[in-house]
């Protein structure tokens, strides 16, 4: 057998390759529908493309799901496809690169409506170049996922991918929901703008296509004696549903994916329409969420070895299912107006309860499908990995689409008041202002506060579901499953070592938060340059970033800047110098000190405020 991943640097490459992708996917995911359909963003966004409706309100959630349903479904014929594909460059390169070019190109002509204000158009335009999109990412990755199975060579080397490839994602997630915002709002740039700014990012995707080791050159993996291996569609199908194991967690993975979804989909609004927010504030609490996920993950890691993935992963869906209800309880329908501080410490609380569950939701997804599909094939030689990937996404993304297109598009138009009774359909807050007869600021999205109350109710449905789950998906309860003897596996996959190498630990850490860290450090940096103007900046982010501790000195520094600044504006600072004290040492993890950071972003978008409005 020819190895892919023979050093660890390649494992932590190969699991680069989708980030390109993925990142735009969840850039679309996230911003896409409020983009063309801005009525629960509020005025003068930046995440809108413009202004106004693109598109046919009543028509766009029914296309669009319908689009998002297709997404899932054609993951089977082209699994399909790559699974059997027999050509001399092999069956998984082919695939990726004849799919690249177009998948790029649809991307970009999706945030491009030609239509103007025929909102008739636009929804043609989009939802056609969304099934092309769609369909090629689906080829892509569903190649690029298919060779998990053969690319790592047991058990241990798939934990390291799925842990590396789950990171990435988690890095995808940090800067879509915590930068993004903050980018539109600094640089004044529309998110279509962005879109396809990132669209060279794509170009990850190419990777797999130096590091598979397969076609005629190797021999491996689709050839075998000369032929091609062949399993139809049908037999993939029925060893794919007719897996007991996979079944099992495909109906929990759907009910925490329903959840999760409408909560990604629509945590833009929340925050922003539901809970008042600015850019800058939604990157505070989306750092308190994504930047703990690789260490949370390494943790979830650990607890996995002593008391099984079941029990582990049960725990993620309780506390996502609790963090989920921050977002109501600081809601401006509960909390009122003037109560920032306490929405900030809610919402951080939350992020950071619910941290514990992000990493493990992709880690999984990776992991579980690759295992499964791996000792299938050491077993009973048949390799049709692709098509588990795609069972499960066609799974995920028809209950995705129900979530985030049909249900939630649909209930982003509701409205209610406290000052009037009812519930009102409209387009946007005047609208809905103007039905109600009451003034705007006493008006609140109802789709906002819905949202966590079913995202919660599905995740707690998934715990229970969770109990069908084995309490782990080792070899040999994976080969038990199969109807065989689990010495089948036992000198093959059975080369895990007792916890991960040093090498993994390290980048875990590495990939930690302190990759937003840095860049949030080097933001506030310029914040407070900005502001006192005799600050140096680059100092400041040197010695926060690299010196162990060093920050307890130069946040004080900066505090102490920004209350010079406060004084003469007559502003009252939350920061102090014992506050970063006590988080420069007892959260050392640098330069993601989630507190100390938060409070001086907070201090100096007071100043800010002051300052220039």
């Amino acid at each position: 057998m020819v190895k892919s991943l023979d050093k660890k640097w390649k494992e932590l490459l190969f699991s680069a390759s989708g980030l390109g992708p993925n990142l735009l996917m969840v850039l679309m995911g996230a911003y896409f529908t409020d983009a063309i359909n801005p009525a629960a963003l509020g005025e003068n966004s930046f995440q809108a493309i413009t202004g106004t409706c693109l598109i046919l309100p009543a028509i766009f959630p029914i296309l669009w799901t319908i689009a998002k349903a297709f997404d899932g479904i054609v993951d089977i014929p082209l699994a399909s496809i790559t699974d059997n594909l027999s050509t001399k460059w092999g069956r998984r390169r082919p695939a990726i690169a004849i799919f690249l070019v177009p998948m790029i190109i649809s991307y970009a002509m999706c945030w491009i409506p030609v239509g103007g204000d025929n909102q008739l158009v636009n929804t043609i335009w989009i939802v056609c170049w969304a099934l092309l999109f769609f369909t090629c990412y689906t080829m892509n990755l569903v190649a690029f996922y298919g060779s998990f199975a053969t690319v790592c060579v047991n058990e241990k080397q798939r934990l390291n991918v799925s842990s590396y490839k789950a990171f990435f994602d988690t890095i995808s997630y940090c800067i879509v929901y915590a930068l993004v915002p903050l980018f539109l709002d600094i640089f004044k740039l529309h998110i279509d703008k962005f879109a396809l700014i990132c669209l060279p990012l794509m170009l990850t995707m190419v990777i797999p296509l130096f590091m598979i080791k397969e076609g005629e050159k190797y021999g491996f993996p689709e050839l075998k004696d000369g032929k091609s291996e062949r399993i139809k569609i049908k037999e993939s199908l029925r060893l794919t549903f007719g897996n007991k194991m996979f079944t099992t967690w495909i109906l929990v993975n759907c009910c925490s994916f329903f959840g999760l979804q409408m909560f990604l989909v629509g945590m833009n609004s929340m925050i922003i329409g539901g809970m008042g927010m600015s850019g800058t504030e939604m990157a505070i609490f989306n750092t308190s969420a994504f930047g703990p996920v690789p260490v949370m993950l390494y943790l979830f890691n650990k607890l996995k070895q002593k008391k099984g993935i079941r029990f582990t992963f049960q725990t993620c869906l309780i506390s996502f299912a609790l963090a989920i209800l921050s977002f109501d309880a600081a809601s401006l329908y509960i909390m009122g107006e003037n109560n920032k501080t306490l929405q900030m410490v809610i919402g951080i609380s939350g992020g950071l309860l619910g941290s514990w569950a992000i990493g493990a939701f992709f880690m999984m997804s990776y992991l579980v499908p690759a295992q499964i599909a791996g000792v299938e094939e050491k077993i009973t030689g048949k390799n049709h990995s692709a098509m588990y990937f795609a069972a499960q996404a066609v799974t995920t993304s028809i209950v995705g689409a129900v979530a985030s297109s049909l249900v939630y598009e649909n209930i982003k138009m509701l409205f209610i008041s406290k000052e009037a009774s009812g519930v009102v359909y409209a387009e946007s807050f005047t609208d809905a202002a103007t039905e109600f007869g009451v003034a705007e600021a006493a008006v609140f999205n109802l789709g906002t506060l819905l949202v966590p109350i079913i995202t919660c109710a599905t995740c707690i449905l998934g715990f229970f579901v969770a109990f069908k789950m084995p309490k782990d998906y080792s070899p040999e309860a994976i080969a038990k499953s199969l109807g065989h003897n689990s010495d089948s596996v036992k000198d093959s996959e059975n080369e895990k070592e007792e916890g991960e190498t040093l090498f993994v630990q390290i980048a875990l850490t590495i990939l930690s938060g302190f990759i937003f860290g840095f860049i949030w450090t080097a933001i506030l940096s310029g914040y407070i340059k900005r502001i006192t103007e005799k600050f140096c900046r680059v100092r400041y982010f040197i010695i926060s970033c690299i010196i162990p501790f060093a920050s307890v000195a130069t946040n004080i520094i900066a505090h102490k800047k920004l209350e010079e600044k406060a004084k003469e504006l007559d502003i009252n600072l939350t920061g102090s110098k014992a506050l970063y004290i006590i988080t420069g040492i007892f959260f050392p993890i640098l330069p993601l000190n989630i507190i100390g950071l938060s409070v001086m972003q907070y201090d100096i978008n007071k100043i800010l405020k002051a300052k220039y409005e």
